[in-house]
C-alpha cells in the first residue's frame, strides 16, 4: 500500500511517501519532499495551485492514502490559518480522488514513534533507507505520519 504522509508547519508542508506495510516499511524517493504554504498576499493563487499539484501528484504515484499531520495549537496561538486551509485542500482533493484522509492528531505521533520501534526494532532513521534520506524534523513527523497509515 502506498501511503503519502504529510506533517504541515507554518509554512509549508513536509512529504513522504511510504510503500509496503507496518512491519516492512519503505520510502520510495521523490523529487520533492516539501511545498511552501501561501503567503497571505497570493494565498488563493497558492491554495489552487496546491490542490493541482496533490492532485497530480497522487494520480502520478498510485497513492492509496493519505494521512496528514492534523494543526493543532501552539504554545502561543492556534493553528495558521493557511495551515487550516492547506489541510482542507488535502481533504477537498482526497475526497475527489475517493482516497482515504486520515488526520493524525499531533499527541499521535510519540506514540507511534514508540511503536514503531517495537515493531520494526529500530528508530525510523536506521529502518528506513539506512537514514541516508532523513532530513529536518518535519520531514521525519510525515514519515512517522505515513506509516500510521499503512496496513498492518
Amino acid at each position: 500500500m502506498k501511503v503519502l504522509g504529510i506533517a504541515p508547519s507554518s509554512t509549508d508542508f513536509k512529504w513522504a511517501l511510504l510503500d509496503g506495510n507496518r512491519a516492512q516499511p519503505r520510502i520510495l524517493p521523490l523529487p520533492s519532499t516539501s511545498q511552501k504554504l501561501p503567503a497571505d498576499a497570493c494565498e488563493g493563487h497558492a491554495l489552487l495551485s496546491l490542490r493541482r499539484l496533490l492532485s497530480t501528484f497522487l494520480a502520478e504515484q498510485g497513492v492509496e492514502r493519505i494521512c496528514v499531520l492534523q494543526a493543532g495549537s501552539s504554545q502561543f496561538r492556534g493553528p495558521s490559518a493557511s495551515r487550516v486551509k492547506a489541510e482542507g485542500i488535502v481533504q477537498l482533493v482526497g475526497a475527489e480522488l475517493e482516497l482515504t484522509v486520515n488526520l493524525v492528531a499531533p499527541q499521535a505521533l510519540r506514540a507511534q514513534e514508540k511503536r514503531f520501534a517495537s515493531i520494526a526494532s529500530a528508530s525510523p532513521e536506521n529502518v528506513l533507507n539506512g537514514g541516508a534520506d532523513f532530513k529536518p524534523k518535519t520531514w521525519r513527523d510525515a514519515v512517522l505520519v505515513a506509516w500510521w497509515g499503512l496496513d498492518e
